[in-house]
């Protein structure tokens, strides 16, 4: 499976074509995009949090004339306030340079600019620039997993040994307790979750129950967009994707001295 770039596309007028030409740009420099739009300044303060939360956003597109007189330099700052740290493309048909001087009269830093005939190509450049930061996340994400691993197939050897020694009884009883106490205050903080954003937020709600809630909702409601999606993703999520996680999470490490 590819590695997602999610993209944020400020737009309130881009053709399925221009959609499409992005979403190849981004699968030439080795992603599978996820692109979601922004249509009303509204929108931004959402999809904020979401990116404070989630992080799925790599790269945001700003179109200029965004329609009911709404400018997209106007709106630059907000945008930068809302994204910190996300890569912003500025684009129109006006010349590049003119689109740098809306940039620099609004004094907000950390815009590309480009003339919206090159916004595909741009894009392309950007996300392989984008894609060894990205990689290295994802190396440091594997390497965390890692030595968490090492170390609880340390620990599983030191409780083997000493319970071949003779505490095998005791050490079981007592580990059996602490799993259990540890499931029973995780079923009671579960419990004091109120609301929905309340658990989607919490990191007691595991990948298998998201995906597994997203599925009976689709077959229940019957969406076709979301039932299709669903479909294709249950014959390679479970297993490819859940299971080897998990596997590769605890993955003893054959190797080590």
């Amino acid at each position: 499976m590819s590695l997602y770039l999610g993209v944020c596309w400020i737009e309130d007028q881009a053709s399925d074509a221009e959609v499409d030409r992005i979403k190849d740009a981004v699968r030439s420099a080795g992603f599978e995009p996820f692109i979601k739009r922004i249509e009303t300044p509204n929108e931004i303060r959402e999809f904020a949090q979401r990116q404070d939360h989630y992080q799925d956003f790599d790269l945001i597109l700003l179109d200029l004339n965004l329609g009911d007189g709404l400018r997209g330099d106007k709106l630059a700052s907000q945008v930068r306030d809302a994204f910190r740290s996300t890569t912003i493309l500025f684009y129109s048909a006006e010349d590049e340079s003119k689109l740098r001087a809306r940039i620099a009269e609004q004094s907000v830093e950390g815009v590309y600019c480009v003339h919206r005939d090159r916004l595909a190509s741009r894009v392309e450049e950007l996300v392989g620039h984008l894609s060894p930061s990205l990689n290295r996340l994802s190396s440091m994400r594997g390497l965390a997993a890692r030595v968490v691993a090492e170390c609880d197939q340390d620990f599983r050897a030191i409780l083997a040994k000493l319970g071949a020694d003779g505490a095998d009884t005791e050490i079981a009883e007592s580990l059996r307790r602490r799993v259990v106490e540890a499931a029973d205050a995780q079923i009671e903080k579960v419990k004091e979750l109120g609301t929905l954003q309340e658990l989607l937020d919490s990191h007691y709600v595991h990948s298998a129950a998201l995906f597994n809630e997203v599925k009976d909702i689709a077959f229940q409601r019957g969406d076709d967009e979301l039932l299709t999606i669903m479909r294709k993703m249950k014959r390679y999520f479970p297993s490819q994707v859940i299971l080897r996680r998990n596997m590769l999470a605890h993955a003893l490490v054959s190797d080590r001295k």
